[in-house]
């Protein structure tokens, strides 16, 4: 090729990409859905658990109302027996005590 030969247009590159590599409008949505999906999916993660460390505190602390004891077993040297107390019991009265034995005794 010599100075003298002028180059066909066909021939010239103009910056474009060629029509097999732009991308269409189909592929632009594609694109935007999964770049705000991954975007929500993040902020779950992190707000999740920012949300949850909130409910343990006031689990913890016992609440207002809250009974934390509902049935519990305790087992001595040669007596078994298990304390149970219903939420819908009047307040002071006594739990029901069941001894391995078969008897019981209290609010039962």
């Amino acid at each position: 090729m010599d100075g003298g030969d002028r180059l066909a247009e066909a021939d010239v590159y103009d910056g474009s990409l060629p029509a097999r590599l732009k991308s269409s409008p189909k592929g632009l949505l594609l694109r935007a859905t999964l770049l705000f999906s991954a975007a929500f999916v993040a902020l779950a993660l992190v707000i999740v658990p920012m949300a949850d460390r909130g409910t343990h505190d006031v689990a913890g602390a016992g609440g207002v109302g809250l009974d934390m004891m509902a049935t519990g077993s305790i087992g001595g040297s040669t007596q078994h027996y298990t304390v149970r107390r219903s939420v819908l019991q009047a307040p002071g009265s006594a739990p029901c005590v069941l001894f391995s034995d078969g008897t019981s005794r209290g609010g039962c």
